[in-house]
């Protein structure tokens, strides 16, 4: 009898994700939210029950636990990897800015985004409408730690809580630990430098535009600059999102390079051509798995992409997930058939598992076993990347982040 018991606690506690032994690689699955159901639901209990209202970024700890930003729910909140559970472990719902400094669950938030974990445990958020990036502590406690609250700019090399942001988005902690983040709004990168204690500029000029490729970072104009990737040689990526491009950012001489899209909107360069001479539409997350495969999110049209870099004149491009149809055809599927809304933040665990934010479906989702996958000899070619009447502005509609 006790061996019964046992058998079927241990059934039960990997219902969730034990299942995932069932999906062959490249399968898609779902890991939280209702599809098209916006709105807020669900705490304590199945997180595929829960409801979720655009969620736009996400993360997993060292033990498997998801954590995404439920931004125009305002809160942060986690998926159990054992049980499958969803609660909330930041924010009250409410939008706003109280109790920084405190109970993170008693603190409010406003349009979260981004989020990342450092080797500690802790949680950084980019707390869009507030103006700032906010620490969660393993222990529960919020905190601020850049940004004053007002939206502006008002110089560099300022303390980080003296200084003024403008709708933060990507949040990324390099190698050495130290956070850095993208201050969408005033066109830049930006770092909490650890050695000086100060706020520095590290991508871009403040001024939005398009160019500098080649030359050092602190000279290049960004447009909308959102998702940030560190690979494990402490080479950063950035996702030039209104210039529909990638940068990569050369440590050691601190250069910048595009290394995918041709800057202009649209949707080419399926598997034969260099990825600079690809296009894409308001690419947005961004990871790197463990063979430093660089994927990101065409967010517009529909995919995830994944970029194999031999050098910058040797690369490719190459659809993984998203028939290029917007919409949602289902799950336990290969991921290039799935249809996807406005796929956003991603995350590839040390176990391969790739997960993402399909926005506009208002889910949480994983693709299985991702860096073994490989693309499909022919591409489905729904849809060329032109603007439709709603998706012109998109950072404004989707991010909330304003012109």
């Amino acid at each position: 009898m006790r061996k019964t018991i046992t058998f079927l606690l241990m059934s039960l506690s990997s219902v969730f994700l034990g299942a995932q032994s069932f999906y062959a690689p490249g399968q898609i699955q779902d890991v939280a939210g209702t599809p098209g159901k916006r709105s807020f639901a669900g705490d304590g209990g199945d997180s595929l029950a829960a409801r979720l209202a655009n969620p736009l970024g996400v993360a997993v700890d060292r033990r498997g636990n998801i954590y995404f930003s439920d931004t125009l729910n305002h809160r942060i909140r986690k998926v159990d990897q054992r049980t499958g559970r969803i609660e909330t472990v930041a924010g009250t719902g409410e939008k706003g800015f109280k109790n920084d400094g405190g109970n993170a669950e008693m603190a409010t938030l406003n349009g979260p985004t981004g989020i990342a974990f450092d080797t500690l445990g802790n949680l950084y958020i980019a707390d869009t409408g507030n103006q700032r990036i906010r620490m969660l502590t393993p222990n529960g406690y919020l905190y601020t730690v850049a940004g004053d609250g007002r939206k502006g700019y008002n110089g560099d090399g300022m303390r980080p809580k003296a200084s003024s942001l403008r709708n933060p988005t990507g949040v990324a902690v390099s190698p050495r630990g130290e956070v850095y983040f993208s201050d969408t709004g005033n066109h830049l990168v930006r770092k909490i430098d650890r050695q000086t204690g100060t706020l520095i500029n590290v991508v871009g000029t403040g001024e939005r535009g398009n160019d500098g490729d080649g030359e050092l970072a602190s000279n290049t104009r960004l447009n909308r600059p959102s998702s940030l990737v560190f690979d494990d040689k402490g080479n950063l990526f950035v996702a030039d999102t209104g210039n529909h491009q990638v940068r990569w950012i050369e440590p050691r001489k601190t250069l910048t390079f595009v290394i995918a899209g041709t800057g202009r909107r649209g949707f080419s360069g399926e598997g034969d051509r260099k990825c600079t001479d690809s296009q894409f539409s308001n690419p947005t997350g961004l990871a790197v798995d463990k063979k430093g495969r660089l994927y990101i999110s065409d967010t517009d049209n529909q995919r995830i992409r994944r970029l194999v870099v031999e050098s910058r004149m040797d690369s490719k491009v190459e659809t993984v997930v998203g028939n290029g149809k917007r919409g949602y055809n289902g799950d336990s599927m290969d991921a290039w058939d799935a249809e996807l809304a406005y796929p956003g933040a991603l995350f590839i665990t040390p176990h391969d598992m790739l997960y993402f934010v399909d926005t506009g479906n208002n889910l949480i989702r994983r693709v299985h076993r991702i860096s073994t996958v490989d693309a499909p000899v022919t591409h489905h070619a729904y849809g060329t990347g032109a603007a439709q009447p709603d998706e012109r502005n998109f950072l404004q509609v989707l991010f909330g982040i304003g012109k």
